[in-house]
C-alpha cells in the first residue's frame, strides 16, 4: 500500500469566511431595522403642584368634550371659529383639556391645528392624581361620567 495517500503535508483549517459573511450580514440586518426613534409632536406636560389661574398666564382654554364637542374658555366653538381664535391671539398658549371619554378623533383634529397655528407652543393639561374626578351629570343617571 501507498502511505502517501494518508499523509498530509499540511495540518487541516477551518475557513472562517462563511461565518465572518454571516455574521456582517447580521450587523447590516439589525442596523437596518433599528428604530430609531424620534418624537413626532414635542410637547410640554403641566405639573399640577403649580396651578395658576389662565389669566395670569396668559393662555387660551381649549377643552374638548367628551361628546367631541370644543369650548374655549367655556365658550362652545367649532374648529373654524377655534382657528380665527388663535390666529387673533398668536402671542397666547394654548391649554388643551381632553375629557378621557372624548373620541380620539377630535383630539387628534386640536393636535394637528395646534401643531399648525402654534407651532408647538401649546400644553395638554392634566388633572392632579390626588385631585376628585367631576361629578357625575344628572342626566345620563348611572353614576359613570
Amino acid at each position: 500500500m501507498n502511505s502517501s495517500f494518508f499523509d498530509f503535508d499540511e495540518e487541516p483549517q477551518i475557513d472562517l469566511t462563511p461565518l465572518i459573511d454571516c455574521l456582517f450580514m447580521l450587523i447590516i440586518f439589525f442596523v437596518l431595522t433599528m428604530s430609531f426613534s424620534r418624537p413626532a409632536l414635542e410637547i410640554i406636560l403641566p405639573e399640577a403642584k403649580n396651578a395658576e389661574s389662565s389669566h395670569e398666564r396668559n393662555e387660551i382654554l381649549l377643552s374638548v368634550k367628551a361628546d367631541g364637542t370644543y369650548a374655549v374658555n367655556t365658550d362652545p366653538v367649532t374648529l373654524d371659529e377655534l382657528s380665527l381664535r388663535l390666529d387673533a391671539d398668536p402671542d397666547k398658549l394654548l391649554n388643551i383639556y381632553m375629557d378621557e371619554k372624548a373620541p380620539f378623533a377630535a383630539f387628534v383634529k386640536v393636535l394637528d391645528l395646534a401643531k399648525v397655528k402654534r407651532a408647538g407652543r401649546f400644553v395638554i393639561s392634566t388633572r392632579d392624581p390626588g385631585s376628585a374626578p367631576a361629578q357625575p351629570s344628572e342626566e345620563n343617571g348611572d353614576g359613570e361620567r
